[in-house]
C-alpha cells in the first residue's frame, strides 16, 4: 500500500489554506482549512514501469485541523488510513465562480478523451476506504459482431 502524504502549498509554503465556505441550504459561512495530500506508487511494472503520483485536496473542520495538527507539516504521512481515488465521469464540475471542469486530454496527441463520444472528466478524492476502487472510463473498440462499449474499473 502506498502512504498518502501531506503536501506544502508550493507557491505560499503553507500546509493549510483557510477559506471561507457557505453552507448552500442555510447560507451560513464558517472558516475551513484546505490541505493537499499526495501519494506515489509504481504503476506499469509488466510492460514500462513508471511512478504514478496522485493528488486531492481535504477540506477540514477547525476541529478536525486541530485533531491533527501535530501531523500537519509538509511530507508528514497523513495519520489516517485510506487512499487517493481516480474517478472518471462523463458530468463536469462547475465551481462556484462558474468555471467548468476541462474535459481529460490526450498528452500525446492534445485530443479530447471521450467515451462513448462524450468528454471524459477525471476527479481525485481521498477515501478512508483502503479498498475503493477507481473508475475508469474507456472506449472500447466496436467490432462488426461486437455490442456496445463497456465501463473499465481497476
Amino acid at each position: 500500500m502506498n502512504q498518502v502524504k501531506i503536501v506544502a502549498n508550493s507557491k505560499t509554503g503553507s500546509v493549510v489554506t483557510m477559506k471561507t465556505i457557505t453552507d448552500k441550504k442555510t447560507g451560513e459561512t464558517r472558516e475551513v482549512g484546505s490541505v493537499m495530500v499526495q501519494s506515489r506508487a509504481l504503476s506499469g511494472l509488466s510492460a514500462l514501469g513508471r511512478v504514478q503520483t496522485r493528488t486531492a485536496f481535504l477540506t477540514l473542520e477547525q476541529d478536525a485541523l486541530e485533531f491533527l495538527d501535530a501531523h500537519l507539516s509538509d511530507g508528514a504521512v497523513l495519520p489516517v488510513p485510506g487512499r487517493i481515488v481516480v474517478q472518471e465521469t462523463l458530468t463536469p464540475y462547475t465551481t462556484k465562480a462558474g468555471k467548468i471542469q476541462e474535459a481529460k486530454i490526450n498528452p500525446t496527441s492534445g485530443a479530447i478523451i471521450t467515451y462513448q463520444g462524450q468528454p471524459v472528466y477525471r476527479n481525485t478524492y481521498f477515501s478512508e476506504n483502503v479498498n475503493e476502487m477507481d473508475v475508469f472510463l474507456k472506449d472500447t473498440p466496436v467490432l462488426a459482431s461486437a455490442g456496445g462499449a463497456e465501463d473499465a474499473t481497476e
